[in-house]
C-alpha cells in the first residue's frame, strides 16, 4: 500500500495536506520544539503530545505523515498521520490532528478530516477508515458525527493520561460502500460558514 506521487497533496480552500518524505520532517520538527501544539483528539499536557509527534514522525517511512499547511499562507499550522496502514485488512487508521494553534480548531478539524478520508479511500485505497478519540470530547465527537462518521462503541481505558487512570476512546469509521454519499456531505457542509462557526473550542480535561 504506497502513496501515489501525483497524491502527494490534497486541499481544500483553507487547509492544504502535504506528505512529508525522510529528508523534510525537518520542516514540521519545530512545531513539536516550540511546546505549542495540542493534540486535538485527546487530553495531555503539551509534552506529552510532542513526545507523541516525535514518535509518528519516526514511523514515517512505514506509514504517513502529512504537513498541515494553511492554503493561503502557506505557513505550516499543524501535522496529522495514518497512525496505522493494514493493506491485507484494506484498513487505515487516523492519527491524531496536532494543532500549533494558529487556526480554528473546527474548521482545522473538519477539512483535515475531510482531507484525510479522501487519501483513505482515493490514494490508499483501503475499504475503512477509522479514527479513535477521547470519549469525553463531547464536542469533537459531534463535530466527526457531524461529518458522516460512524460512531461504533467505546474503548475502555484506551489513551493513557498524564496523571490518573487512562481514558476510553470512541471509535468512528467510515467504510467505502457510504465514501460517496459521505463525500458529498462533507463538501456542502465544509462550504457553509455557518456551520464551521456552530461549535465552540472543545478543550480536552
Amino acid at each position: 500500500m504506497q502513496f501515489v506521487d501525483s497524491h502527494a497533496a490534497l486541499a481544500t480552500d483553507r487547509i492544504l495536506l502535504t506528505r512529508i518524505h525522510g529528508s523534510e520532517i525537518s520542516r514540521v520538527k519545530p512545531l513539536g520544539d516550540a511546546g505549542t501544539l495540542r493534540q486535538l483528539d485527546r487530553g495531555g499536557s503539551g509534552q506529552a503530545a510532542a513526545a507523541r509527534m516525535a514518535a509518528t514522525l519516526s514511523c514515517t517511512n512505514v506509514t504517513a505523515a502529512l504537513a498541515i499547511e494553511d492554503a493561503g499562507s502557506g505557513d505550516i499550522i499543524g501535522l496529522t498521520a495514518f497512525a496505522a496502514l493494514e493493506p491485507e485488512e484494506k484498513r487505515a487508521t487516523l492519527a491524531p490532528i496536532w494543532s500549533s494553534g494558529r487556526s480554528d480548531e473546527v474548521l482545522l478539524i473538519s477539512h483535515v478530516a475531510h482531507l484525510m478520508t479522501r487519501y483513505a479511500f482515493e490514494v490508499l485505497a483501503v475499504e475503512r477508515a477509522e479514527v479513535h478519540l477521547d470519549w469525553r470530547l463531547r464536542r469533537t465527537l459531534e463535530l466527526y458525527t457531524g461529518l458522516g462518521f460512524h460512531c461504533e462503541g467505546r474503548l475502555r481505558a484506551y489513551f493513557a493520561c498524564d496523571e490518573g487512570p487512562s481514558a476510553d476512546a470512541a471509535v468512528l469509521s467510515v467504510v467505502r460502500s457510504g465514501w460517496a454519499a459521505i463525500a458529498d456531505r462533507q463538501r456542502r457542509l465544509l462550504a457553509n460558514e455557518a456551520w464551521r462557526c456552530r461549535l465552540p473550542s472543545d478543550r480536552p480535561p
